[in-house]
């Protein structure tokens, strides 16, 4: 018990590093002053010859002087981390550049709302005007701080930067540095949960999928990615081994075993009938659509029926979200 309350005694007198902005030893030295005394020269030698090269000077009364001691903080300075994918800090960590990913909405009114959406998680107390936002200092725990938010195109780039700047030009450079940087890490922190969330949302929705027998293919409503993840998803659940698959590729390698009546009737899917063979996957990224083609081991398109026969079971599977892990 002793040594519990040793540890607990020893721990409780430690503070975080990350926000001990004192140095953990005494200050004594401030009161110390530099004292010399003459070189004293014995009598009958001469004294010899001094460089004045190194002689610190004294300070004048107009000498910009910096903090020390109690004054001096030594924590860190904060690292403006370009949390979304695709983003970058700017140079000088002056703000977050983000670039144009989505096609539906305009990169600068996508961030407008995420910015509003943050400000209203964190009862920032906003308000807008032609320059941008002016929010508190909530997210960072300093409600009396205040804040201007600004989104600035760049069309060459096809990105928009975040900056944000610290309000009152009384405060320390680090302390400036320090709040602008936490704030735009708090924001982006937000803007990420808020593209996971939504990116979730869309992986579980329903897929169309529908046969093109004139060019012996299926074409997926949607781009490479969502149906690679989907197609990978499901074709374990519908009897297909995956024996080998490239994504950057585009093709499945799979052992289709089949499935029980009983299996297709628990799955309501209709049920499958080709062969039990190895089957190819190859899947086309074209843009906003995707195409599907299935050959056999040699890499010989399957017959009409047969490809026919997988589209209405895969077709039917990419329309329940259900099925979805």
């Amino acid at each position: 018990m002793v040594i519990g309350l040793l540890a607990i005694s020893v721990l409780a007198g430690c503070s975080n590093p990350e926000t001990r902005s004192q140095a953990n030893r005494g200050f004594d030295y401030e009161g110390e002053s530099l004292r010399s005394n003459p070189l004293l020269i014995p009598a009958g030698l001469e004294a010899p010859a001094f460089n004045n090269e190194y002689v610190v000077p004294v300070l004048s009364e107009q000498a910009l002087r910096g903090v020390t001691g109690r004054e001096l903080d030594i924590r860190p300075p904060t690292q403006v981390l370009p949390l979304v994918r695709g983003s970058e800090a700017m140079e000088g960590g002056s703000g977050l550049w983000f670039y144009q990913q989505r096609l539906d909405q305009p990169l600068e009114q996508e961030l407008g709302q995420a910015l509003e959406a943050f400000f209203a998680a964190q009862r920032a107390a906003p308000s807008r005007d032609g320059l941008g936002w002016q929010s508190n200092g909530r997210p960072i725990g300093n409600a009396g701080q205040q804040f201007r938010w600004q989104l600035v195109p760049d069309a060459v780039r096809r990105a928009v930067a975040v900056q944000v700047n610290l309000l009152g030009g009384e405060s320390l450079v680090q302390d400036r540095q320090r709040a602008e940087s936490s704030m735009l890490n708090a924001f982006s922190l937000s803007y990420q949960r808020e593209l996971t969330q939504q990116q979730e949302l869309l992986d579980r929705s329903p897929i169309a999928l529908e046969l093109d027998q004139p060019q012996g293919r299926l074409l997926a409503a949607d781009g490479y990615d969502r149906t690679w993840k989907r197609l990978v998803t499901l074709l374990p659940q519908l009897g297909f081994k995956l024996t080998n698959r490239q994504q950057a590729l585009g093709y499945v390698d799979v052992d289709y075993d089949g499935l029980s009546a009983s299996k297709w009737r628990d799955l309501g899917l209709p049920e499958l009938d080709i062969p039990e063979r190895e089957y190819r996957i190859q899947l086309g990224d074209l843009g906003n659509q995707s195409s599907i083609t299935l050959s056999d081991k040699d890499r010989i398109p399957v017959s009409a029926d047969v490809l026919g026969g997988f589209a209405t079971t895969l077709s039917a599977a990419f329309q329940r979200t259900d099925l979805i892990r």
